[in-house]
Order: C-alpha cells, then sequence, then structure tokens
C-alpha cells in the first residue's frame, strides 16, 4: 500500500489549531455514473451515526479536494486492484454494505465513517468496530451497482435458457445519458424489466416522473419521441433507442450488442434521481 503524508485539518479540531500532518491511505471512489476518483483520504462525512447527506472528500493526485455524496458512491476501493470475480458474484443482491478485507475476511452490515487518513469505522450485526484502512480491500455501498461497474454480471447471467433468470439490478442515474447494464444481448432475445422510482426533470414543480415518463410533455428531439418525458428507455449499443417504461411484458431485442438504459429527456443537468430496473430473463 503506498502511503504519504498529507497536510489536512481534520474536520473535529478545525478551530484554533495549526496545519495537522497525518498519514492517510490511497483511495478509488467509484461512483453510480461510472466515474472514479482516485487519491489519499482527506476526510470524512458527518457523524458516523447517520449516513444521510454524508460524503466522502478525496484529495486527487494534483493536489485538489473532491466531495463526493456517499448516496452516489458504488465501491470504496483501497487495494487499487480488480476484485475476483468470484468475490463479485458473491455480493449480497440487497443494499447492505460490504467490508472485505485483506485476509479475505468479510463483514455485511453498514459503512459508518472514515476518518484520520487511515482509520474507519463499520457496523456489523456484531457491533461497530474501527478498522485499519491498510488492512481493508474495498467497502461495497452498493453491492448490485458493483457487479456492473467490475463488468461482471450475477454468475445466473451465464444461463442462456430456462425461466426466471435474473440477470441484475441496475441504478438508471437521471444525469447520465445512458448507464450500461453490463448485459450483452443477441437480438430476438427477450428480456423483462421491472421498474420502479421516481425522478426530477427539472426543477420546476411537478417535472417528476415514474418510468412510464410524465404524459404532460413529448418532444421530437428526445431520445425515443414516441414516449414521454422521463421514460425509462433503452438501446442496444448504439442503435436505436426504444421504450421500457413499467411494462412487465417480455421484450424483444432489437439488435445484438450490450443492453443499455437511460431517460427519455434531453437536457440531464438539471435532472435528480434514479431508477432501480431488474433485468431478467422470462
Amino acid at each position: 500500500m503506498l502511503r504519504r503524508f498529507v497536510q489536512s485539518l481534520p474536520l473535529g479540531v478545525l478551530i484554533g489549531v495549526g496545519v495537522a500532518v497525518t498519514a492517510a491511505e490511497r483511495v478509488t471512489v467509484i461512483t453510480h455514473n461510472g466515474q472514479r476518483t482516485s487519491g489519499v483520504v482527506a476526510s470524512h462525512g458527518r457523524s458516523g451515526e447517520n449516513r444521510e447527506g454524508s460524503s466522502l472528500t478525496v484529495t486527487t493526485d494534483n493536489g485538489q479536494q473532491r466531495r463526493i455524496q456517499l448516496d452516489d458512491v458504488v465501491v470504496i476501493d483501497f487495494a487499487g486492484d480488480a476484485p475476483p470475480e468470484s468475490e463479485l458474484q458473491s455480493l449480497p443482491s440487497g443494499s447492505t454494505n460490504v467490508l472485505v478485507l485483506r485476509n479475505g475476511q468479510r463483514e455485511q452490515g453498514t459503512f459508518v465513517d472514515m476518518y484520520g487518513g487511515e482509520t474507519l469505522k463499520f457496523r456489523s450485526q456484531s457491533g461497530t468496530q474501527d478498522y485499519a484502512i491498510r488492512d481493508v480491500s474495498r467497502i461495497y455501498i452498493a453491492p448490485q451497482a458493483a457487479r456492473t461497474a467490475f463488468n461482471v454480471a450475477p454468475s445466473a447471467a451465464v444461463a442462456t435458457s430456462g425461466t426466471g433468470i435474473a440477470l441484475g439490478t441496475v441504478r438508471v442515474d437521471a444525469r447520465q445519458p445512458w448507464t450500461d447494464t453490463g448485459i450483452t444481448v443477441n437480438a430476438g432475445d427477450r428480456l423483462v424489466f421491472n421498474a420502479s422510482g421516481q425522478i426530477a426533470f427539472g426543477r420546476g414543480p411537478g417535472q417528476t416522473a415514474d418510468p412510464n415518463g410524465n404524459a404532460a410533455e413529448k418532444r421530437a428531439n428526445y431520445p425515443d419521441p414516441s414516449v414521454p418525458v422521463g421514460a425509462l428507455i433503452g438501446r442496444i449499443g448504439n442503435s436505436a433507442p426504444f421504450a421500457i417504461g413499467m411494462q412487465t411484458q417480455p421484450l424483444g431485442m432489437p439488435a445484438s450488442g450490450r443492453l443499455m438504459l437511460g431517460i427519455n429527456d434531453n437536457e440531464l443537468g438539471d435532472n435528480t434521481g434514479f431508477y432501480s430496473v431488474t433485468v431478467s430473463r422470462p
């Protein structure tokens, strides 16, 4: 593990002290939009017992500090290498956080806090415990999305026949043009989509939508002009978008390639929220 000394002001002692020199561990934070931010652990979020609104701060290699909302985080990676596929396949299907130590031990629970540049807190059934970051490989904040981030589908996805084969659950961020599901399809394959959630496609009153979209607005310059703004849509590779919405009947795939999911909107900068979409074979 590469270690370096950085100058930082710990959040708890901002007043009446000079610059403190602390040892900080390297980290890569992977977010739902696929972005990877690497650097050293600079600070932590709010009080450890309340994750809501909390954030991580990373001092990047060019010396700038970047604050990342914890709700946007998929994986906090300290090892710096790709996790083994067996590790990703064994992750739970829910939202439980998973801490993986370098000795192979794993704990399920809730990531609480990270402080001092080299220590983190994690709460499991046995209680809240401090861990030296140098002993930790990764913390999975969103296990399902981690498989997509590392391009590994759940083990059931290797099957090509059968009924009710779950391929995975994908978070479709309303601010991102297209989200890679990590699922490769062939033309004519039939998939079932179960979508939930709500997004805002603007900041004005009533500018919200569920996966069926907001029927009050359609535009010719939307990715799929046949469906309302905010609707869940898909495409295969760079092919033409197609409507998905909240219908649960199997859909035939129009082309072969990687399945992408997105939001039917041409202005994404003012969007908020996400849809959770489970994809399966009928």
